[in-house]
């Protein structure tokens, strides 16, 4: 049966970021990213996440990511309520789950590698925020190709 194609768009522009994503925390000797939610809103042109998408979104890059944990605005387990993706190739202690206080992203991560967790911020490890998909595909040509180092 096939599949509807918005879903298959969909799990594609997934697909494709989660691959870039995995190349740049491995070159950047990171475990993890913390992917917020502005960065994911640009790159998938979208306004607001039903919960849906969001669940499309953390199928979808499972393959690259084996523990990726949301981090919500609202109430634990509202999906549309995202604020953050934590994108993890290693299992995440639940005491990194749980934000310290109010706290910025970037005092979020100083907190997290403090702790020992390999993680970085997007911007801290992309040359560019968001890349377009055409963008990353051409990455992903000239690396496969051998013609461009990571």
């Amino acid at each position: 049966m096939p599949m509807d194609p918005h879903r298959e768009y969909c799990r594609r522009q997934h697909r494709l970021l989660a691959h870039h994503l995995s190349i740049e925390a491995w070159c950047a000797g990171d475990d993890c990213i913390l992917l917020e939610r502005g960065h994911l809103e640009e790159f998938l042109k979208l306004e607001r996440f039903k919960s849906t998408r969001v669940q499309w979104l953390l199928e979808d890059i499972k393959p690259w990511f084996k523990h990726t944990e949301p981090i919500h605005a609202g109430p634990e387990g509202d999906l549309s309520s995202l604020e953050a993706l934590y994108l993890s190739r290693v299992p995440l202690a639940r005491k990194f789950l749980v934000r310290p206080d109010p706290i910025n992203a970037d005092e979020l991560v100083a907190w997290l590698r403090s702790n020992g967790l390999r993680i970085s911020l997007l911007h801290s490890i992309s040359a560019v925020i968001p890349p377009s998909e055409e963008q990353i595909v051409t990455r992903l040509a000239l690396l496969a190709s051998g013609l461009s180092e990571p």
